[in-house]
């Protein structure tokens, strides 16, 4: 069983969750605790090994400012393995670990698994809005009870599958994730093919972490930042797809003038009002669809 970590200039984050991994009820089943550092170099691999005589840990480096492509180095080295997956930004539940390998235990493939999301606000964002951010700044919960998923909703900090279904379905997508310029969907394609494969999703409520939610990950600006990126990589496969599912350029056009807010009387009116922030998400959104359509949106 190994567990990775990608991580990214978050030192003092990676050390909290490494010790977490230290306090936490670990089974003996884990071998290694890979933290797999990518893009500018931050200290990650000197903080990693302040933990080597209490973790099997091993430190990997990737130049590439990628998650994903972080992710892939390390599954590399993982040849039929459980492989659990964590942020440097989470504070993991001392159970979660085990509840892992218990639910994989005696199975060589064909599970993914799901764990329950909480968070660690910095300052919590006003009640309205955490209606419209992520799951991962608002937290995610599938009940209390272990319940099969039928659909790709394991959160990227929080999982965990089998290395060769992984790989079966084509490993990470480098081109997108943090790090890159679509910085979402990442794990959500991934868990896509692998449910199309026949691999069974099971959530697992003992599966537990915090998530770290900075203040400006929570704000107005950056959820309209997101959604415009979610806008990006509907463009992105919209663009890339047989022409019978492409949008029409007269729909295309549409979303570039919501999108860039020509609409002005109406948009000026909206904008100015918290309540109707769904419309400024949608101008957003379509704004990112078109951007990812043609191949910009920086």
């Amino acid at each position: 069983m190994v567990i990775i970590i990608p991580t990214c200039q978050r030192g003092e984050l990676l050390v909290r969750t490494l010790q977490c991994l230290v306090d936490a009820d670990l089974p003996d089943s884990v071998t290694r605790v890979m933290v797999v550092e990518n893009g500018k170099k931050d200290q990650a691999e000197s903080k990693a090994a302040s933990f080597a005589d209490k973790l099997p840990v091993e430190y990997l480096y990737t130049p590439v400012g990628s998650k994903c492509a972080a992710l892939n180095l390390a599954l590399e080295s993982c040849d039929g393995e459980f492989v659990v997956f964590f942020d440097d930004d989470v504070r993991i539940d001392p159970g979660c670990v085990r509840a892992y390998a218990e639910a994989a235990k005696g199975k060589t493939g064909g599970e993914f698994y799901a764990g329950k999301c909480n968070v660690d606000y910095d300052v919590p964002p006003p009640e309205w809005l955490k209606h419209y951010l992520p799951y991962s700044a608002k937290g995610w919960s599938y009940g209390e009870t272990i319940r099969d998923l039928n659909e790709p909703l394991a959160l990227g900090f929080n999982w965990a599958a089998f290395a060769d279904d992984i790989k079966k379905a084509g490993n990470f997508n480098p081109d997108i994730g943090p790090g890159r310029l679509i910085s979402v969907g990442d794990e959500t394609d991934l868990q896509k093919v692998m449910l199309d494969q026949g691999v069974k999703g099971v959530y697992l409520p003992a599966g537990l972490v915090w998530h770290h939610v900075p203040e400006d990950r929570c704000s107005t600006a950056w959820t309209l930042e997101r959604n415009r990126r979610m806008g990006l990589l509907v463009g992105h496969k919209l663009a890339a797809a047989p022409a019978p599912k492409r949008f029409s350029k007269a729909a295309m056009a549409w979303g570039k003038i919501v999108g860039l807010g020509v609409v002005t009387k109406i948009g000026k009116a909206l904008l100015s009002d918290a309540r109707h922030f769904h419309y400024q998400q949608r101008r957003h959104w379509n704004l990112g669809v078109w951007q990812g359509h043609q191949g910009c949106g920086s």
